[in-house]
């Protein structure tokens, strides 16, 4: 059984804490240490060289966002006023998650900010085995991105949920992190994503997020959503992450029903 995905519980230094909305990067950088920590050489390529595919360079992680049962927003942030936060992480890099969970469990705490959070707990869940239709959820939001000229620029333009050219992107992106995990092609190249459409009339703009990454402005989608087609794709993007950006935090999803892994702790 194959274990890529870490769910921590944290216990925060203080409560309440006040976590800042664009809590993203900070984590990336956590993560970074925990790896510097357990092996510098390691954190260093993936940092400034990362896993390449002709042109593109992918991290191949990814992780959610905090979930923090008791909380309240207010201008300045998260106010959080739970004992204990879940943060998953995940990745298909069997190399990463052994140098992160070394990291993990030899420093027991992790910071960002003014606040400092203990590791309570590291769980590992089993990559699911997949079938070629799933219902998955968003751990993170989704990012989707197309160039588009504007006055003599190339910039990106962020896909909708129901943009036509969000599924065919979608799987571009995996088929490009597929050859780089496993350096050949899935046996089948086919996936569709579509995402749910009753929940989309129902939650209107409410599923997109706008997030704020070092001063840029990303827009992102938080949905459920149906992918079809090939398993092995699939699961690169259950473990990778789907769509852009993982490594900053975006694309992490889990999966709705009976299909989700079972947990198994490790400290």
């Amino acid at each position: 059984m194959i274990f890529m995905r870490l769910l921590l519980t944290l216990q925060p230094g203080h409560i309440p804490c006040l976590i800042p909305f664009d809590y993203p990067h900070a984590l990336t950088a956590v993560i970074y240490r925990f790896l510097d920590h357990a092996s510098h050489d390691y954190a260093r390529f993936l940092h400034d060289e990362g896993y390449r595919s002709g042109a593109k360079r992918f991290k191949l992680f990814t992780f959610s966002q905090l979930l923090i049962p008791t909380r309240r927003i207010t201008p300045e942030g998260i106010l959080c006023h739970s004992t204990q936060i879940t943060w998953q992480i995940s990745s298909p890099i069997t190399e990463f998650v052994e140098h992160l969970a070394t990291g993990l469990l030899q420093l027991g705490q992790m910071r960002f900010g003014a606040n400092t959070f203990t590791l309570a707990r590291v769980e590992v869940a089993p990559t699911p085995t997949f079938t070629d239709r799933e219902r998955l959820r968003c751990l993170s939001p989704i990012v989707v991105s197309a160039a588009q000229e504007r006055a003599g620029k190339l910039q990106a333009r962020y896909l909708r949920a129901d943009d036509p050219q969000l599924s065919e992107a979608l799987r571009q992106n995996l088929l490009r992190k597929f050859l780089v995990v496993h350096g050949r092609a899935p046996q089948s190249d086919v996936l569709s994503v579509e995402f749910d459409r009753a929940y989309l009339r129902r939650k209107g703009e409410e599923v997109y997020r706008l997030v704020s990454y070092k001063g840029t402005q990303i827009k992102a989608i938080m949905a459920p959503f149906t992918v079809r087609g090939s398993p092995e794709l699939i699961e690169i993007g259950y473990e990778a992450g789907f769509g852009e950006k993982n490594s900053m935090g975006f694309g992490m999803v889990e999966v709705v029903g009976d299909g989700a892994p079972e947990k198994s702790g490790i400290s």
